[in-house]
């Protein structure tokens, strides 16, 4: 595989997303949404209510798995554009004219689809992190960020939940033939990590244990890789090229 060959492809799309103002400004809006929001819920409601230091670490650090399953879902719009897009704006058939593998252009798609969203969660996560030290200081007596829990979820996690939207979101828009029905399968594809937010309210999964977050992280890194080689494995360009309307 030509490595160069997938980022001239990902440095395509990158160019074609930044016309795209209203996309590019709701990818960075959510995590920024979140970075603010959270700390202001945690400082209007739950330090009101809650007494015990340990529920609040706990609470604190479900909240931070939040950047984890937005890492999966903000990739979905822009890679459910990615072949489908371009089919309807009549830049798909020279582009699988060209002498790149299948494995190239789909790397390529990743590429494009990862980068904007981890920055956007990156910057998103150090707002968050510098909000709830300041709101939950002198609560806890001391800072809550950074610690290794929230690095596992941002260097880690976020990633591998960021590349696994962006390779479900791939693979299920060569599958079908409309941006709606590809993004809407796409969103049921995070549900496990919605799940798992959910049993950790109910206190049977611990978000706050790095050991859990580095499970959760190997799972991901699993999907990834099977949906990559599944996506090489299915990807039809001759399908693509004569059946779609």
């Amino acid at each position: 595989m030509r490595l160069w060959k997938s980022w001239i492809l990902a440095k395509k799309d990158l160019a074609v997303l930044r016309k795209r103002r209203s996309l590019m400004i709701g990818v960075f809006i959510l995590p920024l949404v979140l970075g603010v929001g959270l700390p202001l819920l945690d400082n209007l409601v739950i330090l009101r209510k809650v007494q015990a230091i340990t529920t609040i670490e706990s609470l604190l650090g479900a909240f931070g798995f939040f950047f984890m399953i937005i890492a999966a879902l903000l990739p979905l719009y822009i890679s459910s554009n990615s072949i489908i897009g371009e089919k309807v704006e009549k830049s798909l058939e020279p582009l699988l004219a060209t002498p790149t593998t299948d494995g190239e252009i789909l790397l390529g798609k990743d590429i494009s689809g990862f980068i904007p969203v981890i920055l956007s969660i990156y910057l998103g996560g150090l707002v968050y992190m510098i909000l709830i030290d300041v709101f939950t200081g002198s609560k806890l007596g001391y800072l809550f960020y950074p610690n290794w829990t929230f690095a596992i979820v941002l260097f880690i996690g976020a990633p591998l939940a960021c590349i696994y939207g962006v390779s479900f979101g791939v693979f299920v828009s060569a599958k079908v033939t409309s941006v709606q029905g590809s993004y809407q399968i796409g969103v049921l594809s995070i549900s496990p990590l919605f799940i798992l937010y959910v049993l950790s309210e109910a206190g049977v999964v611990n978000l706050n244990s790095s050991t859990n977050l580095l499970l959760v992280s190997a799972g991901l890194l699993v999907a990834v890789v099977v949906l990559y080689f599944l996506s090489k494995a299915t990807f039809n360009r001759e399908k693509i090229l004569t059946q779609w309307k």
